[in-house]
């Protein structure tokens, strides 16, 4: 039987709607309080002993334009004096690199994200990473990624980038339907996109671009050809079902008629599986959340496979992916807040989640929503007990579904599980058990 009629079976009686983002993310994060940011500072004083190799994110929050999607908190480049930012960027990485927690801490990853990175010259995004090499413990076999846009990704400075040794590119493609793009606001036409992934492959770059389904007035034949492009392109993909974020010029677009709305949750479903078909049988693999790919190295990146007990130490203003151990944590999103704390000589850190043990049994079954088994053997060792012993309601549900396998080993999802994922992790969540 294929993938594809095996993800389709019974696939209507299982939810009424996909949830596409699991619980736990950086909206659910309690503002700042003294006794959670002093936790966390006697917290980076301690050492890392848990073996994992981390991810090192230094945010630039910066872009000429936005999306009519976007919800990320980013500053237009002509209200930003880049110089001044890159400078207190630093001195938080720097912050950072002198506790003991960060000391004892190996990185294999640095990644400029944002934001568009790519808004700075070539050599200034090659001088923020020579810093961050220089500051903290960078593994023998390390990555280098930078996120950017084709607008903003002249092919000379692409040529400096590779010739320097950034392994790989990220690129929010979203669509290759021009009159889509027009419509999202996207600062670039279809065709600069896919000059600037031609170049970039040539040079031996990897490229992972963000597609996005069910678009206001796209179509299947639409999202269909965009996945052609993309395959033909050989590129990772990211494929993103959109959301319509409250405040964003998109809802107003939509509130106002002068959008459509997007496709209802079937059509949003029928979208998921031909991509998972159509990317499957091209020959990349279902990996992380919402990764499709045929790089080996990227089904085994520690920031993905230690979740939750790996960490990504993320720093700049607006960055909300960053999670240490029991910790996570997101930035001020004012760019001004931002520079101003960090002058202070105090972390800028604007939302401090600590984990309780019971948060940190749920997040380790939330492995299901990144397509990661959940070891028994590994959740006995760090709560001395089971998981069926915890949630046996949940996992008895799940497997009812037809969502998940548990043998004596571990637990899993099944192909069926692929595409409700989202909905998996919720049933983990506090308010659902």
């Amino acid at each position: 039987m294929k993938k594809s009629s095996i993800l389709e079976k019974g696939t209507s009686e299982v939810y009424d709607s996909r949830e596409n983002w699991p619980p736990y993310t950086y909206r659910d994060y309690p503002d700042i309080k003294p006794e959670t940011y002093e936790a966390f500072m006697k917290f980076l004083d301690t050492e890392n002993t848990s073996g994992r190799l981390m991810e090192l994110q230094p945010w630039i929050s910066v872009c000429d334009s936005r999306c009519a999607f976007c919800y990320f908190p980013t500053t237009a480049t002509s209200k930003v004096k880049i110089e001044l930012y890159l400078e207190l960027l630093k001195k938080e990485l720097e912050m950072y690199a002198k506790t003991k927690y960060v000391k004892t801490s190996v990185f294999d990853e640095i990644v400029l994200g944002g934001g568009t990175p790519s808004v700075l010259a070539a050599e200034q995004m090659i001088g923020l990473i020579d810093f961050c090499k220089a500051r903290f413990n960078i593994n023998k076999e390390y990555f280098i990624k930078v996120t950017g846009s084709s607008k903003t990704l002249a092919l000379k400075k692409i040529d400096k980038l590779a010739e320097y040794g950034v392994y790989q590119m990220d690129m929010g493609a979203q669509t290759f339907d021009d009159k889509l793009r027009k419509m999202l606001c996207l600062p670039d036409n279809a065709a600069d996109v896919e000059k600037a992934i031609r170049h970039a492959r040539k040079l031996n770059l990897c490229v992972c671009v963000d597609i996005m389904y069910n678009l206001p007035g796209q179509t299947m034949e639409s999202w269909i050809s965009t996945l052609k492009k993309a395959i033909e392109l050989d590129v990772e993909i990211d494929t993103y079902s959109l959301h319509v974020d409250p405040g964003t010029p998109l809802e107003k677009m939509i509130k106002t008629g002068v959008s459509p709305p997007p496709g209802d949750a079937e059509y949003e479903k029928q979208m998921y599986l031909t991509a998972y078909k159509m990317l499957t049988e091209a020959g990349y693999k279902a990996v992380g959340h919402d990764r499709f790919s045929r790089v080996e190295w990227h089904m085994r990146e520690n920031c993905l496979n230690g979740w939750p007990w790996g960490g990504i130490l993320t720093t700049g203003a607006g960055c909300f992916m960053g999670y240490l151990q029991r910790f996570s944590y997101s930035n001020l999103e004012n760019i001004n807040d931002y520079m101003a704390t960090v002058k202070t000589g105090k972390l800028p850190i604007s939302k401090l989640s600590e984990s309780t043990t019971e948060d940190m049994m749920r997040r380790t079954m939330t492995r299901l929503y990144l397509r990661l088994p959940v070891s028994k053997e590994e959740f006995m060792q760090k709560f001395g007990t089971t998981p069926e012993k915890v949630f046996p309601k949940q996992l008895q549900k799940l497997k009812d579904k037809g969502l998940i396998e548990i043998d004596d080993k571990e637990i899993r999802i099944t192909k069926l599980g692929e595409i409700w994922k989202g909905n998996i992790a919720w049933e983990f969540a506090p308010n659902q058990s």
